[in-house]
């Protein structure tokens, strides 16, 4: 049943959802769906629950690159969920489509982070991706041969951490710079401050001037 679902797939047209890369699986995913409910079928909510994961507005699923041996471990691990769900929820289908969906969430976030490890193996010191690995590139649903230090996905992801290198390197410049400035500030000020203070006990006194004679600055006073 499952290796049926799991076999290799051609990629196809371009998209976000990389699970539309490989356009079969929802084919086989109502033949394996079939199977597990049995006659007379699913219901055709479930069906379309299901097929909303090959939707381009259903579940975003947006890695830059997938290993169709990831793939596979993880729809294995989904349609295991989606067995359990039907054992226990058959006859309660609002139970059954609310467990379905919890699924759906817990696959997408487990492809995710499949293909971010993916990704850090990659860019990682040390690397021991080799031979180089054909993945899927999901952007375009072309094969790609992922090797260490690949230049289209380590770039980015390199460039990512340099724009964050280049702020905290920034900040650490500024800092001192702006602490210097403020020191420079308090100085300036505490000089001044004590240049005033100064100013005002060395500045020479007013002595009072003498009354002048009424007759005159050149007249004597006679001698008696």
């Amino acid at each position: 049943m499952l290796p049926l679902l799991l076999i290799c797939l051609l990629p196809r047209a371009s998209t976000e959802n990389c699970l539309l890369c490989w356009p079969d699986l929802p084919a086989l995913l109502d033949y394996d769906l079939q199977i597990l409910w049995g006659t007379p079928g699913p219901p055709t909510e479930l069906s379309q629950s299901l097929h909303s994961l090959f939707q381009d507005d259903g579940i975003m699923l947006q890695p830059w690159y997938l290993d169709r041996d990831l793939v596979e471990e993880e729809i294995a691990i989904f349609f295991n969920e989606v067995d359990q769900a039907i054992g226990k929820f058959r006859d309660d289908k609002t139970l059954l489509l609310q467990e379905i969906d919890m699924h759906k969430n817990r696959f997408a976030k487990r492809l995710n982070k499949r293909a971010g490890e993916l990704r850090e193996q990659a860019c990682s010191e040390p690397c021991d991706i080799n031979p180089p690995m054909k993945v899927i590139q999901c952007a375009n649903c072309r094969e790609h041969f992922l090797s260490c230090q690949d230049p289209v996905l380590c770039s980015a992801r390199n460039l990512h951490s340099y724009k964050w290198d280049l702020i905290l390197m920034s900040f650490g410049i500024m800092l001192p710079l702006v602490t210097a400035g403020g020191g420079c500030y308090f100085f300036w000020r505490k000089k001044k401050e004590t240049e005033e203070g100064q100013g005002s006990f060395s500045a020479p006194r007013n002595e009072p001037k003498a009354p002048e004679s009424s007759h005159g600055p050149g007249h004597k006073l006679p001698i008696l």
